[in-house]
């Protein structure tokens, strides 16, 4: 059987789809092979943000995640966001139903899969993974130049490929539970030396998280990723053990998660201090897409969520009383009413802010070590000392006028403000999915989500209520019909 043959550089790799490669194995005159480690080195110069200047498909889309990493579909099925400049009612109302509609209404009942042909997240993850991750690491061994640089190159490619696995696991498949990980049905795991004769076969859920804790231990144990990488789009090391973090709190191993997230922010712990902007401090409401000093790697959605509306749950739930962000910068607010005009929402806002503010939708930053801090501590029964981490986060959210520290006598107590604050500091990313999905493997932190809008209907409005419960099938998306016409052993995991 023959290997998949990696030639010429990133941007003229073909795009393929898991299982599906239109690599020739015929070398083109003139074409570089990606024979040398400086070579290698410019393939993981990808750019994980949105380039609205690239046609999809086109070669500089190679290059880049277009919008790969804006998780509005994932957002509006929690009811973190309504459906982006969408009236509802027109939505609901609509004879041809759509994949938002199903997320809108929690409909359980229609066949998701007819209904995603594509998927930007899925392909373009994959996409990563096989045509970075996998091209780094199936020729780093025999490409000519510095033998250190290759081991860096060799580590990130590693991390990289277990943080875009996480991420395509947990979208596409259950959450992991210990007790029935090693039977759930879950995703591809796609290695470097996978064969382009046989379709990759899709692995459970436990076998997926042995991969990716296999992965992130060679990285680690390779022993080269800078601790200052040259921009936060390439892997380091805080970064390294931040997914190590995420990874082992997933698979409920808080002992773990905590060094590792200890280990991360030992070597960046800088958290935005939100008391410096404008009207509280003198500081422009401004956060740059890739440099800000809390990403410890950016993976975006472009920069500032314009035109995002926060649901009313979100709006009147979340955000706690002083909050400088909802109270007083005030992104929401510029222009009162535009939400209900657009939505058909009353009392429903638009993100509009005239400075850019860029949200890191996929990555991962500071506040994520911290979040994971807090609650690796709540439940290793440090309660005091996870509503310390909490607190500290607070201490730049809240107005100082306003600001007084919290306390916790429980777990459960301590989960439950963590679970409110991180909800409002992990908007507009896919982070609270992640989280809730999560969450409701656990009888004693389960929560039916809950959304109530207006709806009209032949010119009658009624007030209406759509649940999402957490046992519901929609918590895990469907794989996309340009992945399934491609490979039969994907089947669906709900």
């Amino acid at each position: 059987m023959k290997k998949i043959s990696f030639s010429i550089l990133l941007v003229s790799l073909v795009f393929f789809f898991p299982g599906c490669s239109k690599f020739t194995e015929i070398t083109p005159k003139g074409k570089n092979t990606l024979s040398s480690v400086s070579d290698l080195d410019l393939v993981l110069n990808f750019d994980y943000s949105t380039n609205t200047s690239v046609i999809a498909g086109g070669e500089l889309a190679k290059i880049t995640a277009e919008s790969a990493f804006k998780f509005d579909e994932l957002n509006l099925l929690i009811d973190d966001l309504y459906p982006y400049v969408t009236n509802v009612s027109t939505l609901v109302n609509a004879p041809s139903k759509t994949l938002n509609y199903v997320l809108f209404t929690s409909n359980e009942t229609l066949d998701r899969t007819s209904l995603v042909a594509t998927d930007i997240k899925y392909e373009k993850m994959y996409f990563i993974i096989d045509n970075v991750c996998n091209v780094v690491l199936a020729k780093a061994d025999e490409a000519s130049g510095d033998r250190v640089k290759a081991k860096q190159l060799k580590a990130e490619a590693y991390i990289l490929r277990a943080y875009f696995h996480y991420w395509l696991v947990n979208i596409y498949a259950k959450a992991y539970n210990p007790s029935t990980a090693a039977k759930d049905g879950g995703i591809p795991y796609v290695k470097e030396n996978n064969l382009i004769s046989e379709p990759n076969k899709k692995s459970t859920v436990a076998e997926v998280y042995d991969n990716i804790l296999a992965d992130i231990d060679a990285a680690l144990q390779l022993n080269s990723l800078p601790v200052t990488p040259i921009n936060n789009m390439r892997a380091g090391l805080a970064f390294a053990y931040a997914v190590k973090a995420r990874v082992m709190l997933s698979m409920r191993n808080y002992a773990g998660a905590l060094e590792a997230a200890n280990a991360s922010l030992d070597i960046n712990n800088y958290l935005e201090d939100h008391r410096v902007y404008s009207p509280v401090g003198t500081a422009a409401f401004t956060k740059a897409p890739v440099s800000a000093a809390d990403n410890l790697f950016y993976a975006g959605a472009g920069t500032t969520p314009i035109f995002s509306a926060p649901s009313l749950e979100i709006l009147n739930n979340y955000y706690e009383a002083g909050s400088i962000f909802n109270d007083y910068i005030k992104p929401y607010y510029s222009y009162p009413g535009i939400g209900e005009l657009t939505l058909g929402i009353p009392n429903s806002q638009l993100f509009y802010n005239p400075s850019a503010y860029a949200i890191n939708t996929a990555g991962l930053t500071t506040e994520d070590m911290y979040f994971t801090k807090a609650e690796c501590l709540a439940r290793t029964n440090k309660v005091s000392n996870a509503m310390d981490t909490l607190n500290l986060i607070r201490q730049m959210r809240i107005h100082p006028s306003v600001y007084t520290p919290l306390s916790a006598s429980s777990e459960a107590q301590a989960m439950a403000y963590l679970k409110k604050m991180s909800r409002t500091e992990f908007l507009y990313t896919g982070k609270n999915f992640l989280n809730i999905k999560r969450w409701n493997t656990e009888e004693a932190y389960k929560e039916t989500i809950s959304r109530t809008v207006p709806i009209t209907t032949n010119g009658v409005t009624t007030t209406v209520t759509y649940q999402l419960s957490p046992e519901s099938p929609l918590w895990i998306f469907p794989f996309p019909q340009s992945a399934t016409n491609y490979n039969s052993n994907l089947t669906q995991n709900y």
